[in-house]
């Protein structure tokens, strides 16, 4: 009889998501997670890939990776192996950027930037990590009536996790000097190697006219077999991968110039402002005029 993915704990507070899941049969996330939360993915069994940003990369137990907001992810299996056990967390802004600035003195996005990427836990600091998030589970799974006074000691709990991967980040760069720690996790074989050239053109050349026969044409592969592997590396289409590229750097030009939303629109590759506008608002939830408000 096939088991079926068993999630063993779970738990959401204001500010906090907490999941845990052991899976066992062969499953991969069957869409793409895209939020504004940072988010703290660790294996702790098992292996899998781990589509980030534009890479795949090779996770292992005792691995983790910390993804900014606004990049998608998604896991899938390797042949032979789809058995696993992760857990992961979701740190809003609103609740952890006060934190993040007291402790660390920096912004939540400078915290997303330095420290997103992959690490492999040393021994001692696997240990430590593991006792804390033991310690985080018990305090979260007392009775409903006492969840309330337990909030701000979940809070304080998952906080000290990411503070232990950042503090084994930093220990991790300091001791590999040839090479950054997340390209020698990257797998760089067979259809990988091809979706991730794919993306990163994507990202070099997003103010271009891009097209799916562009893209076939350029890395020599057909068209259905670059969409149909494309969608199960990533989660998205090839046009979906470009609207949100176009929309992330749109929102880099929104907060860091004084152009014109009618400019903005064209370096980014949008056909024309009021379609750039539509998308903007259905990604992002207001209009860039809006955006550029909040972030100014």
């Amino acid at each position: 009889m096939q088991k079926t993915p068993n999630y063993s704990f779970q738990v959401e507070i204001e500010g906090l998501k907490i999941s845990e899941s052991h899976v066992y049969n062969k499953q991969s996330m069957k869409s793409r997670h895209y939020h504004e939360t940072i988010e703290l993915f660790v294996l702790t069994e098992g292996e899998r890939y781990y589509f980030v940003d534009r890479y795949v990369y090779h996770m292992k137990e005792k691995m983790a990776v910390l993804i900014p907001p606004g990049q998608i992810h998604k896991t899938s299996i390797i042949e032979g192996k789809p058995e696993h056990k992760r857990f992961l967390l979701q740190f809003s802004k609103e609740l952890f950027e006060g934190m993040i600035q007291s402790a660390l003195g920096v912004t939540y996005e400078e915290l997303a930037h330095k420290y997103g990427g992959l690490i492999t836990f040393s021994d001692e600091g696997w240990k430590r990590l593991m006792s804390k998030y033991d310690e985080l589970k018990k305090e979260a799974s007392k009775e409903p009536d006492d969840i309330a006074y337990s909030a701000p000691m979940i809070k304080c709990l998952a906080f000290e996790l990411l503070l232990m991967y950042i503090q084994e980040m930093d220990m991790e760069q300091k001791l590999n000097t040839v090479m950054p720690s997340n390209e020698s996790y990257r797998v760089t074989s067979g259809v990988y190697s091809t979706i991730q050239n794919v993306t990163e053109y994507i990202n070099e050349n997003y103010a271009e006219d891009i097209t799916l026969e562009m893209l076939s044409d350029r890395f020599f592969v057909s068209r259905a077999g670059l969409t149909r592997a494309f969608r199960n590396i990533t989660g998205i289409t090839i046009v979906q991968y470009l609207t949100i590229v176009r929309i992330r750097m749109a929102c880099q030009y929104l907060k860091t110039t004084n152009d014109s939303i009618t400019a903005i629109s064209s370096q980014c590759g949008f056909g024309n402002v009021t379609y750039f506008e539509k998308v903007f608002r259905r990604l992002r939830g207001m209009t860039p005029r809006q955006y550029r408000r909040i972030v100014s």
